[in-house]
Parts: structure tokens; C-alpha cells; sequence
């Protein structure tokens, strides 16, 4: 016969039905828990089974499940009471057994002011009420912030400077739920859809990346009205001052960028890592011949095709499987185990290249690639292109 501890199991797999039927105001209770009611042959054990589920119902403690009992003739127990029905009769009883009664209260308070000030979220709240318990705590803070950015879109200022009661690192704190909800509740112009970066897509104000810049040219250098050969420029203000070059170069590591030959008409950039494709926003690199040289390993192909859905035609250096063949004997490292998947941006030697490194954990780091070999294949290559 079911026991107490199975009855409380059954009642908190009933937590999130019981959740989504509220929502929705439909009837919940009284609630039948199916269950075995089938006594024990033994009759020691029988007696207290019965016992045990009457010390735990409703009868005996206040709140919980209820016992509903019939006198009924058994050949092996006699003429007894016994189990026909257990139940919750009310939401208290219910809430009360499983230790939901204050989490309840703050999911119901939270749908309530969620409804009545932002409808638009409700389908939101239903798929995800376990969020909505755990942002309970954050709520008037959360509709602050939605209110704001209503009304004020694009305000491109940093989230601590919005003229909001909130603690300096509220929105950061909170950034993962108000994506969601100011996706639903913002204008669409007042979303950059396809930007994943929280303040970029809301018009918030950030520390912006550094591109580090070096000119392969004197002569693009002094065009460029610059005193420094080599500097680092935020992005944006990257993408705001064009840079009149015919080719740039796009290079992982620093001191592969600062170790660069001379070449005409050029300039590379560098310490972007995975995040590459902001260069996006530097739309007149695609008026340029536009390379990538990266690590020789899944995560550098996995780079690179990254970079050509912003740049289609760009091409590698170093990236193909004739330079792995030519390297790999003498410049050898172990990848980081990981199995990629093939991009759908790499040419066919490329292509072949990856799946090497793939199948062989091969990495070949490119500043361990002996600098006489880099030096005359990036020249053949400018001078060939």
C-alpha cells in the first residue's frame, strides 16, 4: 500500500501541472492521487501501513492529503476500514505537504503584476514558471527596467547610468531574463535583432573591444593621418574611421601580428579571438582583400568560417591542407580534444584541412610556425593575388 513519502513524491510531480492549470484557471482540486490502496495479507504489517497513512493525512496534522475511509467486508482482514479515496481537498492542503506555500505566493504575486503591467508576457511566464519563482526577489526591479527602455529606447548609456533606484550591476546581474522579456516587450526597432550581445542589442553603452591595428605600410600610415605604426582602437571607433588600405590581414596572436613583413598597400588587425565577427561593424573592411591566418585546429577553421559569413570572400593563409602537410612533421601540438563540426564557410582544401585536425586532435599553433616560412609565403601570396 502507498506510504506517506510516496504521496508527498506524487504531490510535488504534481507542482508544475498544478502551476500551468492556475495560469490558465482551470479546476485542480479536489485532486485524486492514483495510487495502490491494496492492503498487506499480513495483518501486523497491514495495521501499520494503516497507520502510517493516517498519522500523515490531513486528520491527524491539518493540512495535507486526505484519507476518505469505507467499512467493507475482507476475507483476509475481516470487517474493516479501509482506504478508498486519497485526495487533496484544497490548494492549502496541497501547497502545505510539499513546502510550496511561500514560493507560490511569490510566483502569484509576480504573474499578477507580470499580467496586469506586461500581458505580453504571459505565454513567457507559462513556459517558464520556475523563472518566474526565481526572479521573484528582482521583480520591481526587472519592470523598471523594461518601463525605461519603453520609453526611452536606444538611450546608449552604460546600465549603471540609467536614472533608475537600482545597484550599479542590476542589469548585468539580471541580464539573462530581461532578454528574454524585452524581446517580447520592445518595439522592433528598438532591438538589433541579429546582435547577441546584450548591450549592443538594446542600445546600451559598453567597454568596447580593442582592435589592435598595425600598418604593414608606411605609406597607408601617413594617409591615414596616424603617428603610430601600431595602436589599438575601439571598434566602433574603428568602424567610424575608414582606413584607406587595399588589403588587411586578420591575425590571432599579437606577436604574430607585431612579427608581420612589410606589405603593400596593407593592414592587419588582431587580438579578436572568438569574437571576429564584430568586425562586422567595420563595414569598410569589405571594400578591402580581406585574409584570415589563425591557429591550424578546430577552433581557428571554426573562426574563420565565422568570419566569412561576414566577409564571403575572405581568404586564409596557412589554413589549407597542403600548409598542414608541409608543417606537420617539424610544428606539432595536441588540440584541445574537441570534435567539430564542418562549417559550411570552408573551402575544399580547407575543408580537408579541418577534418585532419578534426579526426587527429592536431593543433599547429601559428606562432610556432618558423617565421623564414611565414615571411615568404604571406609575400608570395600578396605579391599573387
Amino acid at each position: 500500500m502507498i506510504r506517506p513519502e510516496d504521496i508527498q513524491r506524487k504531490a510535488t510531480s504534481l507542482y508544475r501541472p498544478f502551476q500551468w492549470a492556475w495560469l490558465d484557471d482551470q479546476p485542480f482540486f479536489p485532486r485524486v492521487i492514483p495510487c495502490d490502496k491494496t492492503l498487506d495479507s499480513n495483518l501486523a504489517v497491514a495495521s501499520e501501513s494503516v497507520q502510517q497513512l493516517r498519522n500523515g493525512s490531513k486528520e491527524r496534522i491539518g493540512f495535507g492529503y486526505t484519507v476518505e475511509w469505507e467499512d467493507r467486508n475482507s476475507r483476509t482482514h475481516g470487517r474493516n476500514r479501509f482506504p478508498r479515496q486519497i485526495l487533496f481537498e484544497t490548494q492549502d492542503d496541497f501547497l502545505g505537504l510539499i513546502g510550496k506555500e511561500r514560493e507560490f505566493a511569490q510566483f502569484a504575486r509576480s504573474v499578477s503584476e507580470l499580467r496586469k503591467r506586461y500581458p505580453q508576457l504571459a505565454p513567457w511566464v507559462r513556459a517558464h514558471p520556475a523563472e518566474v519563482v526565481d526572479s521573484a526577489a528582482e521583480l520591481d526591479g526587472l519592470l523598471q527596467v523594461l518601463d525605461f527602455l519603453l520609453a526611452h529606447p536606444w538611450p546608449q548609456l552604460f546600465a549603471r547610468e540609467l536614472p533608475l533606484p537600482l545597484d550599479t550591476k542590476f542589469v548585468e546581474r539580471n541580464r539573462g531574463i530581461l532578454r528574454s522579456w524585452l524581446d517580447l516587450v520592445l518595439p522592433p526597432h528598438a532591438i538589433r535583432a541579429d546582435e547577441e550581445h546584450f548591450d549592443r542589442r538594446f542600445g546600451l553603452r559598453y567597454v568596447e573591444p580593442l582592435i589592435s591595428v598595425r600598418f604593414l605600410d608606411e605609406a597607408v600610415r601617413q594617409r591615414a593621418n596616424l603617428p603610430w605604426s601600431e595602436c589599438a582602437i575601439p571598434l566602433h571607433s574603428l568602424a567610424s574611421h575608414p582606413i584607406a588600405a587595399e588589403s588587411v590581414l586578420i591575425v590571432e596572436n599579437k606577436i604574430n601580428l607585431l612579427t608581420l613583413p612589410p606589405i603593400a598597400g596593407a593592414i592587419a588587425l588582431g587580438g579578436l579571438g572568438n569574437s571576429v565577427s564584430d568586425l562586422r561593424y567595420v563595414t569598410w573592411l569589405s571594400q578591402l582583400a580581406v585574409w584570415y591566418w589563425g591557429d591550424i585546429d578546430v577552433d581557428g577553421f571554426e573562426i574563420l568560417s565565422r568570419l566569412r559569413t561576414v566577409f564571403p570572400n575572405v581568404r586564409s593563409l596557412f589554413m589549407d591542407q597542403k600548409s598542414l602537410f608541409a608543417l606537420r612533421p617539424t610544428v606539432r601540438g595536441v588540440g584541445n580534444g574537441r570534435l567539430g563540426r564542418l562549417g559550411m564557410n570552408l573551402l575544399p582544401e580547407e575543408a580537408a584541412a579541418f577534418q585532419v585536425c578534426s579526426a587527429s586532435n592536431l593543433r599547429i599553433e601559428q606562432e610556432r610556425i618558423p617565421q623564414d616560412f611565414v615571411v615568404s609565403h604571406i609575400q608570395a601570396a600578396f605579391v599573387a593575388r
